[in-house]
């Protein structure tokens, strides 16, 4: 089987593409031949060895992949071999390979959605998706007519949040982006308006009459996590989904929050699939199946062979990209 390994830190040129034996049948747990593999961010700061504490090199990274079931082991049941699929392997990765070991709590039949959706769509969509789809309904607990920012939002887990928020009842959906010309596309992902996030608090409060978000989605982190607290209004929430500038937790007063009549929340979704696989995995489902019925798109920046995976990394550590980048195998 084909694979890329990271051995050691050194960002996205550290990708490897290397031969190893084939995957056999493992009791509890389905193997597919990759056909597609989601790009996300967290790959190049798991090259960089941001993680390397909690996942030591070396790795097989890819946390979402598309394909069709090639092999199933004892005990897994509803599946069937050829089934076009699409899975999260969010607590094993080695998404990018031609082939992996998947948990069928985490697998998704794509034939079983009610209408029709291209494998590479799936693979680019799954993590995101689930996410954005848990972040709002589950986490925050969205109520029909709640104004929300989120950061980063034409990206791939921020496309999928602006539009879920809208699709989901939201009043006005705000979104900060990196740059003037991303601000041109905020129709296309539910956004009623995107700005530069330089001053997005004073254009937040300006949109919101001054009163301010109900909620925050913020996979950024660094110093946008005060400042978001500034953007909500009293009760608000900000809902921490990443860490994608790569900076340091930034500390903050537990009373200050108290006196502000605000809240703060956390959601991983490799954190939760540890803990609940089944309630991950329905998710899962029922967020592709919005998908599935174009109640909601996915936008696909590019789509690269599995051999140049180093170049789809350095393309997205370059922040220029809209959507999601997908490695095609």
């Amino acid at each position: 089987m084909k694979s890329i390994v990271i051995d050691q830190p050194g960002g996205p040129a550290s990708l490897k593409w290397c031969e190893k034996p084939d995957l056999q049948p493992t009791p509890g747990l389905l193997t597919i031949d990759v056909a597609y593999a989601g790009v996300g961010y967290f790959e190049v700061l798991l090259s960089r060895g941001e993680f390397m504490s909690d996942f030591p090199m070396p790795i097989t990274p890819g946390l979402e992949v598309s394909g069709y079931v090639r092999a199933i082991g004892e005990g897994v049941k509803g599946f069937y071999v050829g089934q076009p699929v699409a899975s999260m392997t969010l607590l094993d990765f080695n998404g990018f390979a031609s082939m992996a070991n998947v948990r069928p709590e985490l697998t998704v039949p794509l034939d079983q959605l009610g209408m029709e959706l291209d494998l590479a769509t799936a693979a680019a969509s799954i993590v995101n998706l689930t996410t954005a789809y848990l972040a709002i309904k589950d986490v925050y607990r969205m109520r029909t007519g709640d104004n929300v920012l989120v950061h980063a939002a034409v990206g791939g887990l921020g496309g999928f949040l602006g539009q879920i928020a809208k699709r989901l009842g939201a009043g006005k959906v705000l979104g900060t982006v990196g740059n003037a010309e991303k601000a041109k596309l905020a129709a296309s992902f539910g956004y009623d308006e995107l700005f530069v996030r330089t001053d997005f608090v004073e254009r937040t409060l300006k949109a919101t009459g001054q009163k301010g978000v109900h909620a925050v989605f913020d996979p950024v982190g660094g110093s946008m996590r005060k400042q978001s607290l500034e953007a909500l209004r009293p009760l608000g929430q900000l809902v921490v989904v990443g860490n994608a500038s790569g900076e340091q937790d930034v500390a903050h007063s537990f009373n200050q929050i108290w006196f502000s009549n605000k809240q703060s929340a956390g959601f991983s979704l490799g954190g939760y699939a540890v803990s609940n696989p089944a309630e991950t995995g329905k998710a899962a489902r029922e967020a592709l199946s919005m998908l599935a019925r174009k109640e909601i798109h996915a936008e696909i920046h590019g789509v690269y062979p599995l051999e140049k995976a180093a170049e789809a990394l350095a393309l997205l550590e370059q922040k220029n990209t809209v959507g999601k980048l997908v490695l095609q195998v």
